[in-house]
């Protein structure tokens, strides 16, 4: 499929459904040949809608181009299969996005044990870390390429309890996931001169708040506002600008919707979404 990504191989980790389902789908009708990734090779496996085969049959179905992977990223042998599959099938990576999260619902702390936080810590931090050394190894044998690491904006310290936690607070994600999520913020900031040198950008990118299927699941609860998602198109749209243009944006993290609003594109992107 021609496209201002015609040339563009891509991986997306995370991309049966939600953001990374979006986000593949736009980057192949851009023109770029997309890896898609997911431990949902076929229906009944997950708790959820969506598998490794539908997401490349529907771009396939649009005339694109994808190769489906198996990936696990608590798995040591799936992390390294997943390169190997992608040079085996299109001989180049350029783009990795670190898509893929793992997230729960809240749990009383005091009642748990650290089994969690390993899991987290290990999908969340360890494989994306380990991604952007591997094939970001291979981007520089090639001159180049683009790591985008899906983030999250609610990172920040929250303000000091003004008494005990309420229902309303339990009823929300588990506090692993920002605890696991945020050093990938970091590793973005903190890895961007050196990969500079060797011609990789890198970016984190905030969605905002998407309801997706993941989130419905695991912590959609009457404390979340439906009326306050932002559409998925938005950070697709991000990334595909962030890789036709590499290095204006490396290591910072940003929302989506504010570098699409600063270049001009987020009226076009809505007005797309809407029709």
């Amino acid at each position: 499929m021609r496209g201002p990504l015609e040339g563009q191989t891509c991986i997306v980790t995370g991309s049966t459904r939600g953001i990374g389902k979006v986000i593949a789908t736009y980057l192949a009708r851009e023109g770029a040949e997309v890896v898609v990734t997911g431990r949902s090779a076929e229906k009944g496996t997950d708790d959820l809608p969506g598998t490794i085969g539908e997401t490349v049959a529907e771009i396939e179905a649009a005339g694109g181009t994808a190769l489906g992977v198996k990936c696990d990223l608590a798995e040591e042998v799936d992390l390294k299969n997943l390169l190997r599959a992608t040079l085996a099938r299109f001989g180049k990576v350029d783009v990795l996005i670190n898509n893929a999260v793992i997230v729960g619902k809240r749990g009383r702390f005091l009642d748990g044990n650290a089994d969690w936080l390993d899991v987290s810590y290990r999908v969340n931090a360890r494989a994306p870390y380990i991604l952007m050394q591997t094939v970001g190894s291979e981007m520089a044998r090639r001159g180049g390429g683009y790591i985008i690491n899906i983030t999250t904006g609610g990172l920040g310290q929250p303000p000091q309890p003004k008494g005990p936690i309420t229902e309303r607070e339990m009823d929300s994600i588990d506090p692993c996931y920002p605890i696991s999520k945020a050093p990938l913020d970091r590793m973005t900031t903190a890895l961007a001169s050196e990969l500079w040198a060797d011609n990789i950008s890198i970016t984190a990118l905030t969605p905002g708040l998407v309801i997706t299927e993941r989130i419905r699941a695991a912590a959609l609860r009457p404390s979340v506002d439906l009326n306050a998602g932002q559409p998925p198109e938005i950070t697709a749209a991000c990334c595909s600008f962030l890789i036709q243009n590499p290095l204006k944006y490396t290591g910072i993290k940003s929302p989506a919707r504010d570098i699409l609003e600063k270049e001009g594109l987020l009226e076009g992107v809505l007005a797309a979404v809407r029709s």
